[in-house]
């Protein structure tokens, strides 16, 4: 007589299911407590979670021994139920546990009961062989429910993490309370307290590739160990990156990200200290990319600060405070007057010279020092019209 049970009739088969469906039942709990053993002392992410999260995992195991029993126990072994085992495990397993560390878990609970055979099917080889067949195709059966049910949450959280990241965007670009900042920030996971700048610049012209363009920003400042917050805003795409350390932000970081911006200048502000502030770093950059059709140039990253005089030009005159600042606050006042006569009066050293009945190297000397101070040059034209204006709205009776 053949032992094996494709030789058997169905009526046998039921039968001897019915007999292992009952003595797996009976040892549910000692199968749950040798899993959770067994899972503690071969996964190295189950010692990591919290004692919250072990408790979700031990509900998770019962619930697969359980569905075991039950998917075994039916009349002609439903696929379809299987998927019954993720609708009893707590909801935040999904979000805990990546789809290989589920795979992981439900194998080694196969593996668990897999071991117990013997004690549960004695010394009958044909129940052996017909328990151990049924827990291949329930195990196979499992990990395509897994495989479907973490497609599915992954849709679902995409969906939910890019509305998030809108509202973050939201809430940063009308400089909103930091505690809603925040709250949006960390529901998204990042990280509140390091360094961020922003960087504003022309969508990409295929708007098809958007979507592309923007989970390959994602990739990447995963991979250099960044945050990223990314919004396209009509023919504007915005982008505001984390760092650790302020040294991580560097102009050589920010250049890895810009041949996913569309053709033309991209603008980046100033690093501010974090999140909760990075509206006073986007601001600006949005304005100087609004101005930066003023000052045409070959150069694809632009720092801000180099935008300052068409920012004023298009009204943004917080652009050239700092400037007005150092201007009334670090030159002497002769040093002004001379700079003033120089852009305003007699454009040529001589001329300055002869207009303020002093020597031309005085002139030199005193135009150099501007430089230093204010890091612009006045010899050089777009220094010089930013420095003009800068003294022009200086001038202004009650300020900016």
């Amino acid at each position: 007589m053949n032992e094996s049970p494709l030789y058997l009739s169905q009526e046998r088969l039921d039968a001897e299911r019915a007999v292992l469906a009952r003595r797996i039942h009976r040892l549910t709990g000692a199968l749950t407590s040798a899993a959770v053993t067994r899972i503690d002392e071969t996964t190295d992410w189950f010692r990591e979670l919290s004692a919250d999260e072990r408790a979700s995992v031990g509900t998770m195991v019962e619930a697969s021994v359980h569905s075991f029993v039950d998917w075994f126990g039916s009349e002609q072994l439903q696929t379809g139920g299987v998927s019954d085992l993720f609708a009893r495990a707590p909801r935040n397993l999904i979000g805990t546990l990546a789809l290989a560390q589920t795979v992981e878990l439900v194998r080694t609970i196969v593996a668990v009961v897999e071991d117990s055979i013997t004690q549960i099917a004695g010394d009958n080889r044909i129940r052996q062989a017909y328990l151990r067949e049924s827990l291949l195709r329930y195990s196979r059966e499992v990990a395509f429910a897994a495989a479907e049910v973490f497609a599915s949450a992954a849709e679902s959280r995409g969906a939910w993490d890019a509305r998030l990241q809108d509202l973050i965007l939201d809430a940063l670009l009308t400089n909103e309370p930091a505690s809603t900042i925040e709250s949006r920030a960390s529901a998204a996971g990042w990280h509140i307290d390091q360094p961020v700048i922003a960087l504003v610049g022309p969508v990409p012209q295929n708007r098809v590739s958007i979507e592309s363009h923007i989970e390959q920003i994602r990739r990447s400042a995963n991979n250099l160990k960044l945050d990223a917050l990314i919004g396209v805003q009509s023919t504007r795409m915005i982008l505001i990156i984390g760092a650790p350390t302020v040294e991580q932000l560097t102009t050589d970081t920010l250049k890895q990200f810009l041949h996913h911006f569309g053709a033309g200048t991209v603008v980046f502000g100033p690093i501010v200290e974090n999140l909760r502030l990075a509206h006073h770093g986007l601001a600006p950059a949005l304005a100087g990319f609004t101005a930066s059709p003023l000052t045409p140039t070959s150069e694809r990253l632009v720092n801000v600060d180099d935008l300052a005089a068409a920012r004023t030009l298009i009204g943004d005159t917080s652009a050239l405070q700092p400037l007005i600042a150092q201007l009334h606050e670090q030159l002497r006042d002769d040093v002004r007057t001379t700079l003033a006569t120089y852009l305003e009066q007699s454009p040529t050293i001589e001329g300055c010279a002869r207009t303020l009945f002093i020597h031309v190297n005085t002139v030199r000397y005193r135009l150099k020092r501007v430089g230093e101070v204010t890091g612009l040059d006045p010899l050089n034209p777009t220094d010089a019209l930013t420095l003009r204006l800068a003294l022009m709205l200086g001038r202004k009776p009650n300020g900016l």
